[in-house]
Formats: structure tokens, sequence, C-alpha cells
């Protein structure tokens, strides 16, 4: 008995000791930060949400300077060669989507950081070397137009589209590349081609835009689409729009990695960033943004919004052949 009481203690002292040394490291990580004084974020999130979450990291650390810079993702990724190719680096962490977070770790750009809130992020939402960690997730789901959709005629799987009532009446986003290499690594290559090209055989209305997709279902242009995020229709339905959506398996994950510059200016400040965009508290705050937490503890709202949702992510090795995806959507479903 006595010995069994010694070990609980030496365990907890243990713990106690781990808990001490983590919060050593995080108060030395804090006064490095502060030391820098600034963080430059490079983003791809809207201005209005990224003041958001800058000033709710500076109520936090008000000692840090934060700037930010926010663009589309393909000129988000021109601005950082640009600037790599002229020998300079003014950025510390970025935000960005999958496919450019994966081409800024294979060009070298990026810096391992394994932050101690990644370990609330599960397998898929995570670099397995901590080159980067997603933040949020949207996810492709089928929307469709509550007046024009009889409840028999609601799709329940992709198959279901192949039916008569959905030829000539499905959008598609033109440019989706990445949701038609994710559905087809979610279904299996054979399987996922031949519903690819038997859509293809449906006639679907290709469109620039997944926001004007959904605005379209709701007007009525077309019965649904296909490659719209579910925040897409959600935004339409508070405002009264005739629209509804279900998720079809496998969804299309479509990540936001954030991650830490190889030559970051402020590499501590950048840390604590990332530290705090992992947290439950920046999540909360992803949350409150009306975006689905990655974290693992911090559930969606509602809670019950992803029950149902198979993701479906682009595997890396899908994405070193991409140009080969593109031209073989483009072969399909012709371009836009």
């Amino acid at each position: 008995m006595k010995r069994c009481n010694w070990l609980w203690i030496y365990m907890a002292i243990l713990g106690c000791g781990c808990l001490l040394s983590r919060d050593l490291l995080a108060a030395e990580w804090k006064e490095k930060a502060e030391a820098e004084g600034k963080l430059v974020f490079y983003t791809t999130a809207n201005a209005s949400d990224t003041k958001v979450i800058t000033d709710s990291f500076k109520k936090i650390y008000p000692k840090i300077d934060v700037q930010f810079s926010r663009t589309t993702d393909s000129q988000l990724m021109e601005k950082i060669l640009n600037e790599n190719r002229a020998g300079k680096s003014f950025w510390d962490v970025v935000s960005t989507t999958g496919f450019y977070g994966y081409l800024l770790k294979k060009r070298g750009l990026l810096a391992a950081y394994d932050s101690p809130e990644r370990k609330y992020f599960r397998e898929g939402f995570k670099d397995p070397q901590g080159f980067w960690t997603s933040t949020y997730t949207t996810y492709a789901v089928f929307g469709f137009n509550t007046k024009l959709v009889p409840k028999a005629n609601i799709p329940r799987s992709h198959e279901d589209l192949l039916k008569p009532f959905w030829k000539g009446q499905v959008g598609v986003e033109g440019r989706g590349y990445e949701w038609f290499t994710a559905t087809i690594s979610g279904m299996g290559k054979e399987k996922g081609l031949s519903f690819m090209r038997a859509l293809a055989a449906q006639k679907p209305d290709l469109r620039i835009g997944r926001t004007l997709l959904a605005q379209l279902v709701a007007a009525g242009e077309f019965n649904g689409t296909l490659t719209a995020y579910m925040h897409n229709f959600d935004t339409l339905k508070t405002s009264g729009a005739p629209v509804e959506w279900v998720p079809l398996a496998p969804s299309f994950a479509n990540l936001h990695p954030i991650a830490l510059s190889a030559k970051a200016p402020h590499p501590s400040a950048g840390k604590l960033f990332i530290d705090f965009m992992l947290s439950q508290k920046g999540q909360e705050v992803t949350r409150s943004l009306r975006r689905i937490p990655d974290r693992s503890d911090t559930l969606p709202d509602p809670p019950t919004l992803l029950q149902g949702v198979t993701p479906a992510f682009t595997a890396p090795e899908i994405y070193d052949d991409f140009d080969l995806y593109i031209k073989l959507f483009q072969d399909i479903f012709g371009s836009k």
C-alpha cells in the first residue's frame, strides 16, 4: 500500500515538473517574442477576419505589434516567391490553402515548428514533419434549391446525381481541381474517374466561383451545385434564401495551414502567434468567424455541423502531379 502511495506521489511530482517546464518554456518564448516586438503575418483570409484574429492576439500580447498583408492564394504565393528571389524575407507566419502550403514546404520556405498545441489536431489536419497545421477547414457539400428539388430527389450519394432529374441541373466550379483530385482519391481512382466521366455526360454547368455557384442555386439558375462550401449556403440561409445542403461522401476538405517562415525576421513572435492560433482560445476566435476549427476539442457551431461528413484530402503525391490532374479535369469537363 505504501509503495503505491509513493508511486502516486512520484508520478504527481513528475507531472508537476512537466507542467512547470512547459510553463517556463512558454514564458521564455514570450520574453523573446516581446523583445522582438513585431510580427508580420501573410494570409489569404479576408481583412476583417484577419483583424479580429490579430486584435485577439494583441489583447494577450500587447507588446507585440502585428502587421498583416492579405491577398488571394495565388497572388500571395507570387509575392513570397518574388521576395525570396530578391533575397528578402519580410514575413514571419503564413496562412494559406493546402496546395500553396504544400508548394511552400516543397520549396524549403517553411520552418518546422512542433507547437505544443499540435497534439490536439488529428492526422490529416497537420503535416507529419511539423511544417504546418491547419487552423480551419472548408468542406464541399451538395447545395440545392429547396423550391425546385422535391424531397425524393435530394441526393444521398454522388451516384444519385447521375439520375435523369439532375441532367443539366448541376453547377460545378470551372476550376475545381482540388475538389476533383480529392474526390477521386476518396472514392478510389478507378471509381472516382468513372464517376467524373458519368457526371460530365450529365452536362453540368461550369461557373467560376463557389460563392457565385451558391447564389445561382438560390436564384434557381440550376437545381444544385456540387463544389460550393457549406458556409456559402449557411450564409444564404440566414438571409432567407431557399437553399439547403447535404454532405455526399467523400467531401472535399480544403485545409488552411498556418506555418512559420524558414527565414522569419521575428521567429519567437511567429511561434507565439502560431501557438495562439492553434490554442483553444484562438480556435474559438476562428469559430466566431463562422469557420470550422480543426482542433479536436473545439467543436463547430452548431456542434453537430460535421455529422455525416467524410473528409477527403488532397494527397501530397497528387500535388506532385497536379498539372496532370488539371489536364484530366479539363479533358473531362472542358476548360473555363
